[in-house]
Parts: structure tokens; sequence; C-alpha cells
């Protein structure tokens, strides 16, 4: 886990499709276009706090036995004190592992517009595999973790304007590969979805890789050691690769089409496949926080269904928040 005095270096690539869940899985990430790349620094500021640089932001950090947590960042533009800080890792983490979180804290945009946030994050260790990043990294004994941070920002807190009519939504789901004896993951994507008052206004998404090669040249003995001995495990025989099939999702073009139909008290969404994929649906509400959350893959085919229960749901307005194979799809719904 971070280290303080470390610096690395983080290439962004072409966003990639994640892949599906489960073990002995094959993710090949390899002839990926470089479109940037950035500095990460750590440096110590006591016992327990560390901080880390990036080229946009500055990040304070808390270091336990059990935990790595967020307790606030800082950037040209706007700083954030979380009073319940987020949770970035726990420790050990191991496959089908999970962890839930929340947080809260407070910050000031431009110096003079103060704003509340808060949300849940929950932390799973949902896969397991082989990471290829090219013809001479092929990285076994790879955990990927996947994190979706929903978080709701409330701006000018502490005015009389403050209502729930100036409300902004997050949902952030990112992933991280990390391979057995390096420290930092070897590859991330991040997609992050912004709303204002549930309203879609945009979706970003990103890829980065910290090739392994940089990785060796920290000074980490332990880690090294574990490289080694892994090498001289891999002369005796060869590793799994079976992929259990998840290779065969279509990463394009989700070929996805979808209808919701509501009956008494239940949000059925409809939908069509054109190529086989994985569906990663979330009933959200305005305060980020997620009441529903459904998952299923399928192979090509009409009429399939995923039925929502919202009949212990207060009524308001939501967010019916769907991933197909990396592709983002956003409605606005009333419960009534």
């Amino acid at each position: 886990m971070l280290q303080p005095g470390d610096s690395i270096v983080k290439e962004e690539v072409e966003y990639v499709y994640s892949g599906n869940s489960g073990k002995n899985v094959i993710w090949d990430f390899s002839n990926l276009t470089v479109e940037n790349s950035y500095y990460l620094k750590y440096d110590t500021l006591n016992k327990s706090q560390f901080v880390g640089y990036d080229a946009h932001k500055t990040y304070k950090y808390h270091l336990s036995n059990d935990s790595l947590k967020l307790l606030g960042y800082e950037s040209p533009l706007i700083g954030v004190e979380y009073q319940r800080p987020q949770l970035i890792m726990p420790f050990p983490l191991q496959l089908n592992q999970v962890y839930i979180s929340d947080f809260q804290g407070d910050g000031l945009y431009c110096g003079t517009h103060y704003e509340r946030t808060f949300g849940t994050i929950k932390i799973e260790a949902d896969a397991e595999g082989t990471l290829i990043l090219s013809e001479k990294d092929t990285l076994p004994n790879t955990l990927r973790i996947y994190t979706v941070n929903t978080e709701a920002i409330l701006l000018n807190r502490d005015s009389s304007q403050n209502a729930s009519g100036n409300i902004k939504q997050i949902i952030t789901e990112h992933y991280q590969w990390f391979a057995r004896g390096y420290r930092y993951p070897v590859f991330e994507t991040i997609t992050s979805s912004t709303y204002d008052n549930l309203n879609h206004v945009s979706t970003q998404q990103h890829a980065y890789r910290c090739k392994p090669e940089v990785q060796q040249i920290l000074q980490d003995s332990i880690n090294e050691r574990i490289r080694i001995n892994d090498k001289l495990i891999k002369s005796n025989g060869d590793n799994d690769r079976q992929s259990d099939d998840n290779d065969a999702l279509d990463s394009g073009n989700p070929g996805f089409s979808y209808q919701l139909a509501t009956n008494n008290n239940h949000v059925n969404i409809i939908y069509n496949l054109e190529h086989p994929a994985h569906i990663h649906a979330m009933l959200v509400d305005v305060m980020g926080t997620v009441h529903r959350e459904l998952q299923q893959t399928n192979n090509p085919g009409v009429g399939y269904t995923m039925n929502i229960d919202c009949s212990s749901l207060r009524r308001g307005q939501y967010i019916i928040y769907i991933n197909v194979n990396g592709t983002i799809f956003n409605t606005k719904i009333p419960i009534k």
C-alpha cells in the first residue's frame, strides 16, 4: 500500500471495459494508446498521516493497521476536510470480501462558497485472474478491487438558500487491479457520472496503468522477494488461464435497449441485448444513497427483466443508473 517517499508515474491510456467478476479471469489490456502521463508523490506528515500529490490535487491520508482513509484534499478551486473520513482501502482484502462505509465533509469552493459532501463507499474484491499489459508483462495472481462511491454535495450549506433544490450527485465506479508482488495497482478504470438534482449532466471515463518496471525500482524489499519466489514457482509449472467465458463479453457497442415499467410499487427494467453483457443497475436517491443494487449477465436476447421493489422507499425522485459493459445509461424516475 501507499508508502511515504514513493514517486511513481501513471500513464493515462484509452478507456477499456473492465470485464466481468469471478475467478480465473483473463484481462487483456495490451496495445492501448497512451494519452497522457503524470507523477504521484507521497510524503510523511507524522507517524500515521501523510500527503499525496498529483498534477491537480493534494490529498491527506491516515494509515492504520487495518485501513487507509482519506482525511481531505485541496485543489486550486476547492478544499475539503472530512469529519468522517473516506475509506480508501481496508486491510487485508481477499476475494469476495465486501466493506461498506459512509463519509461526510465540509468544503470551500473558490474561497467563498461553502458546501457539505456526504455519501457511501462500497469496496469489494470481486475478481482474480491474470492481467496482460504487454507481450512481456503477463501478471498472474492479480486481484481486482471494485469501489462504488455514491456522493451528494449540498451547496451553500450554511446559507438560507440551503434547500433541497441545490444538490449535486456523483456516482463513481473505480476498478483497481493489484498484481502480486507490486505495491500499487498496475491498472485502473474510473467511470464518474454527475447529476444536478438527479438530472444527468455528464459521464467521464478514464483508464490508467502503472507499469511493473516503474514499481520495480521502488524501495520495496518485501514485494521484491515475492516476485523472486513467484518466478521460481512458475518455472515448475504453468498457471491456470481458464477464463470462465468472461472474455466473451463485448466491450464495444453494448447493443442495449431498455424501457421502464411501473407496477404496484415495483419498477421493471425490460431490456434487449445484441451482444453478451454484464448489467449492473442501481437505484439512487437525491442524497446519493444507493437503495437497490442488481447485477446479472446475459447472452443476446430480448425481454430480459430486472425487478426493483420500491414498496419500502420514500416518495420522491430517484436515478436508475445502469452500467452495461462499461457504457452508462441514466433515467430519472418518480417513486409515488
